[in-house]
C-alpha cells in the first residue's frame, strides 16, 4: 500500500523510537526523540513503552495501527507473528474493526497478509476461548476488544478474568507465577477446583505472552486503565492512536489537519446551512445531493454522493419512518434508494455503500452514525433536530469529512462537505463548532491542562479513580481503619454493594469509609470485621456519625416544604388557571376575520442565504459568513409534480395545522391566500410548489400572530376586567426529591447556605455564568437572616416549578421562591442593567403582581443596584414595604 507523506513519516517516528528503545530503554528513546518533553513510564512495567501517535479525524489512525504490528514486531518485541491486543473505546467500532480485519478484500487485513504472509488470525474478545496454542506460535494473532473488557476491581464478575477449562491447552507449557491470578476459596468450592492453583484465564494468557496493545482512541481508553489492570495484561508495548491526546499521553509524534487537506485527505471547506424546519433542510438536502450527483457522474470515479439524516426519536415529528415517507412522497425518491439504519431498523446490514451497483442515496438514522460508521461518499449530513451540544457537532462534521479515495477532484463542489440543519441558531455556535475542530486535532501541536476539583483522589499514572462531578454533593464520611486480613478483604468486597469502601495502607490495615447514613447490610459488615474489644468504641463513632448525618441533612430532607398558592379565574362558571393554558379558554378562535392575504413583508421572495465556510489557513482553524444567492430548488418534478391547487392546499394544511383554529376555518383561510398568490401576487402552481416552504413558513408566521393576538385578548379579560379571582392554595409544592437528577452547582470551598431547602453545599444551576450576578443575588436571599426562613432555586421548565402564564402563551418562571419567618411567599426575580427595561420584563412583572395582590404574598424584581440600593437592600425594601 502507498502511504501518504504524514503517514510515512509517522511510521518513520515510530519505528526509531522502538528501534531506540530495545537499545536504550522506553525513556531516553522517547527524550531522544521528543527532548522538550517528559515520559511518563507504566506504573510497574517501565521497560514497556508506552508511546502515543496523534492524527486528527480522517488521518487513517486504523491503517497506521495495522502496519505499526510489524514495526513493533520487527523493532522492539523481536516477534516475527506479534500476539496484538487491540483495544477500541466501544462495542460499535469493535464490530467494524473485526469486521474489516476479518476481510480478506479490506485494505487493513490485505497489509497484514502482506507482511506476514497469510499467517493472520482476528479473533474477537467474545471468543477468545477459539484462540488454539498453535495459532499463538505459527500466527500472527490480533484480538479486537473494548476497554470495557478488563477494567474492573473485582476480577470474578468478567470473562476474561475467569477459568476457562477450553484455555487448558495454552497452559500446560506456561510456568506459575505468584503475579497471575489464582483459584479463590470461593471458585475452587463453585467449580470444583482446586484453590490456589493457577487460573486458566484470558488475562493470564496474555500476562504470560506479553502482547502488544494498541488502542484507538486513547483518550477514552488507556487513559482510564488502572495500573492494577496494566498489571494483570502486563503488555510489551503499548502505541496509542488519537486525535485528541490528555496530558497524560506520551505524545511521539503529531500530525496537524493542514497535512491531510495537503493530501486530499478531507473534504474542506465545510458548507453549513441553517434552516427554520425538518422538512425545508431535507428539500435543500436533497437538491445538493442533486446537484452532485449530476457532478459526481462527470468524475472519472463516477461519484455517487450519499445524505446523512440524523432523524429524532420514534416519538418526535420528524423521526425515521416520517423522514422516509417524506423523501418518497414528497421528493418522490425511490424506496430502494433509501435504507434506514437504527437500533431496531439495520437496513444497511450486509450492504456495501461502495459497491458501484449500491443503489442506496440517502441513510437515515438516530444515533447509530455516532461512531463506526465510514463512508466517504458521503457529502451531506441533514440534521433535522437542534445541534446545541457540542459533542452533536463533533459527530456532525465527522460524518462528512472524508475525501473518497483520497484523491482530490476535478469539480471543486466535490472537496467540500455540506450540512443542513433545523436550527436557525445555527450561526449562534459557529465559535463551539470551531473549537470541535480544535479538538478534533485541526490545529498546531498545544499543551493543554486538566482541571480537576481540589482533593478528588487520582492516579497521576493512568487517569482519575473518582470523579467528583458538577452535580455531586458533599455527605459526612464515616472512616475507621481494621486489620488487613484475607477474612476482612473478602466481608468488605462482598458488602461493597452496599456503599462500603475499602483502602488497604501501608502499616497492615484497611480503611473503611462509607459516605452519608451507614445501611443495615454496611453496618453488620462494619461490625464483623472491627475487633471484640473495639466495639463500644465503634458505637460511639457510628452514633458521632449519625449525628453529623443527621445535622449535614437538608431542610427538605428534614420535612420542610415551600408551598405556594395559585390563583385562577372564574369565567362564565369555568375556572381558568393563571400557571396554565385554560387561561385562554375564553378566546374566540376564528379566523373569519382575518384577511386571507400574504403582505410582500410576510412573503419575501428571495433566497440569499446565510452560510458559514469553514476552513483551515497557516495552520488555523477559521470559519466566516458569506451570503449564497439561491436559485429556485432543483430536484422537483416538472409541472408541480401533478399538483394542483386543491392538493397545494390540502399541502398547506398539513404544514400548518394550528390547534387553536378549527379544520374548516382553516382550509377556507388557507384556500383563500392561495388564491391571493395566484391573483394579486401572479405566481404559477409551479412558483407555488417551488416556493412551498417559504409560503408555509409565512403563513406560520401569520398564524402565530393572529394566535398571540386572541391569546392577549383572552388573557386581558380572564384577569384584568374585572373577573372573579379565586386563590388556589399549595398550587406548587417545594419538598424532598423535586429537582433530583438535575445539574447542582457547588459552591466554593468553606461557602454554605444553610437557608436552602435542598442542601447547603450546592443548588440547582443557575443561568449563564456560575458566580455571576444571579448567584449573588442567591447570595444575598441566603443572608437574609432576619426575614428568610427558607428559600429554593426555582428551576425553569421544571414542570413542577412556580410559574404564571404570559398572554404570548409562555410560561414565566422567576428565579428564586422564599417563605419568610412571617409565613409570606417571596418569589424572586433577577434582571441585569440589559433585561431590566424590557418590554418582557415589565408583561411578567404585571402577572406577577397580580398574582402578590391576589395571594397576599410579595414579588420582586431586583437589579444589580437600583436606587443607589444593592441586592440585600432592594429585598428588604420589598419585604417591609
Amino acid at each position: 500500500m502507498q502511504f501518504k507523506n504524514y503517514q510515512t513519516e509517522t511510521l518513520d517516528a515510530l519505528t526509531r523510537y522502538l528501534r531506540f528503545a530495545r537499545a536504550e530503554g522506553p525513556e531516553k528513546a522517547f527524550v531522544r526523540i521528543q527532548p522538550s518533553t517528559s515520559y511518563q513510564a507504566l506504573a510497574g512495567l517501565p521497560e514497556a513503552p508506552y508511546i502515543c501517535l496523534r492524527l486528527p479525524t480522517g488521518g487513517g489512525k486504523t491503517i497506521l495501527a495495522a502496519k505499526s504490528i510489524e514495526i513493533a514486531g520487527k523493532e522492539f518485541l523481536d516477534r516475527d507473528l506479534p500476539l496484538t491486543l487491540w483495544m477500541v473505546p466501544s462495542d460499535a467500532i469493535k464490530k467494524q474493526t473485526v469486521e474489516a480485519l476479518n476481510d480478506t478484500s479490506h485494505p487493513y487485513r490485505k497489509m497484514l497478509d502482506e507482511v506476514f504472509e497469510g499467517k493472520v488470525r482476528i479473533f474477537d474478545i467474545d471468543n477468545f476461548e477459539d484462540i488454539r496454542p498453535q495459532d499463538v506460535a505459527q500466527k500472527t494473532c490480533v484480538i479486537v476488544s473494548t476497554i470495557q473488557s478488563f477494567r474492573v476491581r473485582n476480577t470474578a464478575g468478567r470473562t476474561v478474568y475467569k477459568h476457562h477449562e477450553m484455555l487448558e491447552s495454552h497452559f500446560r507449557s506456561i510456568p506459575d507465577s505468584e503475579a497471575m491470578e489464582h483459584i479463590s476459596a470461593e471458585e475452587a468450592e463453585e467449580k470444583g477446583l482446586n484453590e490456589g492453583s493457577l487460573k486458566f484465564s484470558f488475562a493470564n494468557l496474555m500476562f504470560y505472552h506479553r502482547p502488544l496493545m494498541i488502542v484507538d482512541e486513547a483518550h477514552n481508553a488507556v487513559s482510564e486503565l488502572s495500573a492494577e489492570v496494566q498489571r494483570r495484561l502486563r503488555p510489551g508495548a503499548i502505541i496509542e492512536f488519537t486525535a485528541t491526546p490528555r496530558e497524560r499521553n506520551n505524545i511521539l509524534h503529531s500530525i496537524t489537519a493542514s497535512a491531510l487537506k495537503d493530501e486530499d485527505m478531507i473534504k474542506l471547506p465545510i458548507r453549513l446551512r441553517p434552516h427554520h424546519s425538518w422538512r425545508e433542510a431535507i428539500t435543500a438536502s436533497v437538491a445538493k445531493r442533486n446537484d452532485l450527483a449530476k457532478r459526481g457522474a462527470k468524475d472519472k470515479d463516477r461519484i455517487r454522493p450519499i445524505v446523512l439524516y440524523q432523524a429524532q426519536s420514534s416519538k418526535s415529528e420528524a423521526n425515521p419512518e416520517a423522514i422516509k415517507e417524506y423523501l418518497v412522497k414528497e421528493k418522490l425518491i425511490p424506496a430502494e434508494r433509501i435504507a434506514i439504519a437504527t437500533g431496531t431498523q439495520r437496513e444497511l446490514d450486509g450492504i456495501d455503500l461502495k459497491d458501484p451497483a449500491c443503489k442506496i442515496e440517502h441513510v437515515i438514522t438516530i444515533e447509530a452514525l455516532k461512531e463506526g460508521w465510514d463512508c466517504p461518499t458521503a457529502y451531506i449530513l441533514c440534521a433535522t433536530q437542534k445541534i446545541s451540544s457540542e459533542t452533536k457537532v463533533e459527530q456532525l462534521l465527522g460524518r462528512v469529512l472524508r475525501m473518497p479515495y483520497a484523491e482530490r477532484r476535478a469539480d471543486d463542489a466535490l472537496n467540500q462537505a455540506y450540512a443542513f440543519v433545523s436550527d436557525p441558531s445555527f450561526h449562534e455556535v459557529a465559535g463551539k463548532l470551531r473549537d470541535k475542530l480544535i479538538s478534533m486535532g485541526f490545529t498546531d501541536e498545544e499543551v493543554r491542562a486538566s482541571v480537576r476539583p481540589d482533593g478528588v483522589q487520582r492516579d497521576d499514572q493512568t487517569g482519575d479513580l473518582f470523579s467528583a462531578g458538577d452535580d455531586a454533593v458533599d455527605e459526612p464520611i464515616f472512616e475507621r481503619k481494621v486489620p488487613d486480613t484475607k477474612e476482612n478483604r473478602d466481608r468488605l468486597e462482598a458488602a461493597s454493594g452496599s456503599g462500603v469502601q475499602a483502602f488497604p495502607n501501608d502499616d497492615g490495615t484497611i480503611t473503611i469509609a462509607v459516605e452519608g447514613e451507614i445501611t443495615g447490610e454496611a453496618e453488620a459488615a462494619i461490625e464483623d470485621v472491627v475487633p471484640v474489644d473495639e466495639k463500644s468504641q465503634l458505637e460511639a463513632e457510628k452514633a458521632k456519625h449519625a449525628k453529623r448525618v443527621e445535622n449535614a441533612k437538608s431542610p427538605a430532607q428534614r420535612g420542610v416544604s415551600i408551598k405556594v398558592p395559585g390563583i385562577a379565574s372564574m369565567l362564565q362558571g369555568e375556572l381558568l388557571f393563571a400557571d396554565d393554558e385554560s387561561i385562554f379558554d375564553g378566546a374566540v378562535w376564528s379566523l373569519t376575520d382575518e384577511p386571507a392575504v400574504l403582505t410582500d413583508g410576510e412573503l419575501v421572495l428571495r433566497k440569499d442565504d446565510n452560510i458559514i465556510v469553514i476552513d483551515i489557513e497557516n495552520e488555523r482553524v477559521i470559519y466566516e459568513d458569506k451570503t449564497d444567492t439561491s436559485q429556485y430548488l432543483p430536484g422537483l418534478a416538472p409541472g408541480g409534480r401533478g399538483k394542483n391547487e386543491a392538493q397545494f392546499v390540502s399541502w398547506l394544511e398539513k404544514q400548518c395545522r394550528a390547534h387553536m383554529f378549527s379544520q374548516t376555518d382553516l382550509s377556507a383561510w388557507l384556500a383563500g391566500v392561495v388564491a391571493d398568490l395566484t391573483g394579486r401576487r401572479q405566481m404559477t402552481l409551479k412558483d407555488l410548489v417551488d416556493w412551498e416552504h417559504r409560503i408555509a413558513a409565512a403563513i406560520n408566521s401569520k398564524l402565530k400572530a393572529v394566535a398571540l393576538r386572541k391569546r392577549h385578548d383572552a388573557f386581558q379579560l380572564a384577569l384584568f376586567e374585572d373577573p372573579e379571582i379565586q386563590l388556589v392554595p399549595d398550587r406548587f409544592v417545594f419538598s424532598e426529591g423535586l429537582y433530583r437528577g438535575l445539574p447542582v452547582q457547588r459552591l466554593r470551598d468553606g461557602q454554605v447556605f444553610k437557608k436552602h431547602l435542598l442542601g447547603a453545599h450546592g443548588i440547582p444551576k443557575t443561568d449563564g455564568n456560575p458566580l455571576g450576578e444571579e448567584f449573588q443575588c442567591a447570595v444575598a436571599l441566603n443572608g437574609l437572616d432576619n426575614h428568610v426562613d427558607v428559600w429554593i432555586r426555582n428551576v425553569a421548565k421544571h414542570p413542577d416549578s412556580f410559574k404564571l402564564m404570559r398572554p404570548n402563551g409562555h410560561f414565566y418562571y422567576p428565579d428564586f421562591v422564599a417563605r419568610l419567618k412571617d409565613g409570606r411567599i417571596f418569589v424572586v426575580e433577577y434582571k441585569g442593567a440589559a433585561g431590566a427595561d424590557r418590554d418582557d420584563t415589565r408583561e411578567k412583572a404585571i402577572i406577577a403582581n397580580l398574582w402578590a395582590q391576589k395571594t397576599g404574598n410579595l414579588y420582586a424584581v431586583i437589579e444589580k443596584v437600583k436606587h443607589g440600593k444593592g441586592m440585600a437592600d432592594q429585598m428588604i425594601a420589598a419585604i417591609e414595604a
